[in-house]
């Protein structure tokens, strides 16, 4: 699941600016950010499932699962369980940036990661198994534009007997198990719920219910980053920069590191007149993004595909001083190495990048992962 974060993110590189400017104090309490009074939006239309309709079980799901719950062994359930969701169809499914409750998810066959984990882990429990849903920090990726993009993926972890656990992974890309995993409570992974339909509601220019959606979440568990830095940009979006800026604070409160919360205020501060916090803000970003080795892979792969073969090694020489063991670092270099002629530096790189890549392969089975999709 990749976190929508909205809104017009606009990085811009800052020479070395003055003294920290005093940061401000939130002048908006939470009540009030997620009230949105001050917008005089009509969320009439806004029907928000409720806490229980995100995973009932209809009774076609409860039929489904009755065979799985008649197995004693905790592995044989959750096999059987992967098998009729494969007989289902479940894995030739459409990955879909929409966000689903657990039934619709069953019967449309359609969703995002957050939509397949939350069936999964509804149906694993029904049959009888202790599941629960996790966090994966993936690494963040830039658009051309310069835009971060930070990917909160979720899955599943399933006790399958005695110490042993298995990782089901629903995502369009393969599984890597060396990724920072944390367990999340139900109650988190319900407010990343109703976040995403708020996300996907601002999509939609629908700004009534992102309100409405984005409220729910934070009644549930108010500390996702997410649900203030869609509050701030709906804010701003109404010209209302101040409640704007109070959401973005607060999105830092949950995460001070949240990058569309920092990159977002340098503009809130900018609109406001505070040139001094908007330099201070555009300077703690530029500050991340030098500091990130993805950010410099964007780069490189940005200069590749305008030819600009110079520019991307240097950008790929850069990504490696801070990460080596990253084989799509490698792999880009290669095919820069190629387009330059250099072919006996390219075979080094994609050597490099394999090494990399079954190393990352070997510590992903050594978690016991399962990659759910490839069934």
């Amino acid at each position: 699941m990749r976190a929508v974060l909205l809104g017009l993110v606009v990085l811009v590189a800052t020479e070395a600016g003055p003294a920290a400017a005093v940061a401000r104090q939130p002048a908006f309490e939470e009540a009030e950010l997620v009230a949105g009074r001050v917008l005089a939006l009509s969320e009439a239309h806004v029907d928000v499932p409720t806490r229980d309709e995100v995973f009932t079980l209809d009774e076609e799901m409860r039929a489904f699962i009755e065979p799985v719950r008649a197995l004693r062994d905790p592995r044989q359930k959750m096999y059987a369980l992967i098998r009729g969701l494969d007989e289902r169809g479940m894995f030739s499914l459409d990955y879909a940036e929409v966000t689903r409750t657990a039934t619709r998810t069953f019967h449309d066959r359609q969703g995002n990661c957050l939509s397949f984990t939350m069936l999964f882990v509804t149906l694993a429990r029904a049959a009888g198994l202790s599941a629960t849903y996790q966090s994966v920090d993936v690494p963040p990726t830039w658009t051309y534009e310069g835009h971060v993009v930070i990917a909160n993926h979720v899955n599943t972890s399933v006790r399958t007997g005695g110490n042993e656990e298995t990782i089901v992974d629903f995502n369009v890309r393969p599984y890597e198990g060396g990724h920072p995993r944390r367990r999340l409570s139900d109650a988190h992974a319900l407010g990343l719920f109703y976040t995403n339909l708020g996300a996907e509601a601002m999509l939609r220019n629908d700004h009534g219910a992102a309100l409405a959606y984005l409220r729910e979440a934070a009644s549930i568990e108010a500390d996702i980053p997410a649900i203030w830095v869609n509050l701030g940009v709906l804010y701003s979006r109404h010209g209302r920069y101040e409640h704007a800026e109070a959401a973005y604070l607060r999105a830092l409160e949950a995460d001070d590191k949240e990058q569309s919360a920092l990159a977002n205020l340098a503009l809130v501060y900018q609109a406001l007149g505070e040139s001094e916090l908007a330099a201070e803000y555009r300077e703690r970003v530029q500050s991340y993004r030098e500091r990130n080795p993805y950010y410099h892979y964007a780069v490189a792969a940005r200069a590749y595909d305008e030819q600009r073969f110079g520019d991307a090694l240097s950008s790929l020489r850069r990504a490696l001083r801070l990460k080596r063991d990253e084989h799509a670092f490698h792999s880009l270099r290669g095919e820069v190495e190629a387009a330059l002629g250099k072919e006996r530096d390219a075979m080094r790189s994609y050597e490099r990048a394999r090494e990399y890549e079954d190393a990352a392969a070997a510590r992903a089975r050594a978690r016991v992962a399962f990659q759910a999709p490839t069934l």
